[in-house]
């Protein structure tokens, strides 16, 4: 990043979801630009978003869903914002058309942060704590490191995350990434964070990207002092990874990439993340270098076995027994017919008539409050953003 300089005179009109997180993420990038070019004049428009709460809350995201991003992308075409801020990871789920990545800020911390009301780390958490996460990913690392608790998946992005863990108090703790607690700046109850050693992150965590539209070269020039060269071959290392790995769906596969001068270093893993492959390359050449990633963990049988319980992470599904079925049908003598819910057809002739919070520093709670008092959960079973999944009984780490 360059350093601070007055910088040209200019303005730059930015568009945002008016939710916390992306307006938190959207106002730290123009502060940081304004610090770095204090001649520029920057204005921030706040969208509401086109999905109820409820579509929201059946899809995976960090800030943005793909709907809510696509959103954002076409009031961008139409002239009414000439930059966007999103979250990488949330990029990834859309297809950007005619915009692209006009300028990516120094990353943030790219890890995983455990939060909890009593300041308790994971080791200290009891047996069966109910603790709220956002992707397969976490959940398959954490599960495999903590094998007595229960981690549950939270759909609806983090600031619902968020409520369902601080105002409804319905979990017990809440896996984040840890750059977004110092977007919202709640650190003060981040527990702890995870070394990427024992949970790897997600593709783009911890970074964020400013989007404009394709030919707006003042828009580059204007961004300028903002940008991380280094953060940005980061990204591109694993944004190649991810579009090879898992372009469209939430799978448990972690990625992080490092640049070190003219060095790229790329560590991914699938599952649990018992296994971590590397790949290095010229940093000229990241999106080489996250592809070829992608490609050696593919060619592991492992790695495609830990993708497909990704899709059945309660287990495969039984096989019908069928020669059994077939010896069980012949000692009951004759069949008797099977009920198809349709009255029974002579021939085949009759086939044819059938054809969706502001001010999370506040809801830390009081310390006085117990949080292991039964009384204070009022969890929501029906809630559709929580997938159950109970812990596998074992050994605590």
């Amino acid at each position: 990043m360059r350093d601070p300089a007055p910088g040209r005179a200019g303005s730059l009109a930015f568009a945002s979801l008016a939710s916390p997180l992306s307006r938190c993420q959207a106002q730290s990038v123009i502060d940081r630009l304004q610090q770095r070019a204090r001649s520029l004049t920057c204005q921030l428009d706040l969208l509401n978003s086109p999905q109820s709460e409820a579509q929201r809350a059946r899809e995976a995201f960090v800030a943005a869903s793909r709907v809510e991003v696509e959103f954002l992308l076409e009031t961008l075409a139409a002239g009414r914002a000439r930059c966007l801020v999103l979250e990488a990871a949330d990029m990834f789920a859309a297809d950007l058309g005619d915009a692209v990545i006009a300028c990516v800020p120094d990353r943030g911390a790219p890890f995983d942060a455990f939060l909890n009301r009593g300041g308790h780390i994971m080791d200290e958490m009891e047996p069966r704590s109910s603790i709220g996460v956002m992707s397969q990913r976490v959940r398959a690392q954490l599960r495999h490191l903590w094998p007595d608790l229960r981690f549950e998946i939270l759909r609806g992005g983090v600031d619902r995350a968020m409520e369902i863990h601080l105002r409804r108090s319905e979990i017990d703790g809440l896996v984040l990434p840890a750059s977004v607690t110092e977007q919202l700046g709640i650190q003060g109850i981040v527990a702890e964070i995870f070394a990427p050693e024992f949970v790897l992150p997600g593709p783009g965590q911890g970074t964020l990207v400013v989007v404009a539209r394709a030919g707006d070269d003042e828009v580059r020039e204007l961004l300028a002092p903002l940008h991380s060269e280094d953060s940005a071959r980061e990204l591109a290392a694993e944004s190649a990874f991810h579009a090879r790995m898992l372009p469209d769906q939430d799978l448990p596969v972690g990625a992080l990439a490092r640049v070190d001068g003219p060095t790229v270093e790329i560590v991914g893993c699938t599952g649990t993340g018992r296994r971590h492959v590397t790949a290095t390359g010229a940093a000229t050449d990241a999106a080489t270098v996250g592809g070829e990633l992608a490609l050696r963990l593919l060619s592991h049988r492992d790695s495609l076995a830990d993708l497909l319980e990704g899709d059945f992470p309660d287990g495969l599904p039984d096989e019908p027994d069928e020669d059994a079925e077939l010896l069980g049908n012949l000692g009951d003598g004759e069949q008797e017919p099977q009920a198809t819910g349709v009255e029974g057809f002579d021939d085949l002739d009759d086939l044819g008539g059938y054809e969706d919070l502001g001010g999370y520093e506040d809801l830390a709670g009081d310390p006085d409050d117990d949080p292991d008092d039964p009384d204070d959960d009022d969890g929501d079973d029906d809630d559709p953003g929580i997938l159950d999944d109970e812990g596998r009984g074992g050994r605590r780490r």
